[in-house]
């Protein structure tokens, strides 16, 4: 199975979990600002969409400026999972949020990877429905034992694939 990391990072704490994440599915990994067109999309089995989050827990730039693009590409029948990277302290009001923006963009596709909260502390998160995050959700700079969290989501991922 052909596995694509497509990220965006503002400070690099995004890129090093898809780095990391990558190498525990042997995926290839992308910034999302270096997609060019929709079909880059379209080469993977399963998509793994990361992103940190800013001010209200909005979506990086680099994917709102892609989102037409992930759209526009054939993705139905795939798999697709979510990976959001936040602060659950100084962006408790809507921690790993913005990934939200990703649903309307993957309609028909088999979303996987769900995961609970684990002991973050926030106050809302778009991204939590039915006391589920949509995704995986991080914090990498309040959650020292992020990658372990990284671990347990691949092997739920794995038994999925």
């Amino acid at each position: 199975m052909k596995i694509g990391i497509f990220y965006a990072t503002g400070k690099g704490d995004t890129a090093k979990a898809c780095e990391y994440l990558a190498s525990k599915l042997g995926a290839k990994v992308k910034a999302v600002k270096e997609v060019e067109q929709s079909s880059e999309f379209e080469d993977f089995d399963l998509l793994i969409l990361a992103s940190s989050s800013y001010g209200f827990g909005e979506l990086h730039d680099d994917w709102k400026a892609k989102l037409c693009l992930l759209k526009e590409a054939k993705l139905k029948g795939k798999k697709v999972a979510i990976v959001g990277v936040g602060n659950q302290e100084r962006h408790s009001d809507n921690f790993c949020g913005g990934v939200v923006e990703f649903l309307p963009c993957i309609k028909g596709t088999l979303l996987l990877g769900t995961s609970e909260k684990d002991g973050y502390k926030f106050d809302y998160s778009s991204s939590f429905i039915n006391d589920k995050f949509i995704g995986l959700a991080l914090d990498t700079k309040g959650d020292k034992e992020y990658e372990k969290r990284i671990d347990k989501w691949v092997s739920e991922i794995k038994n999925q694939i």
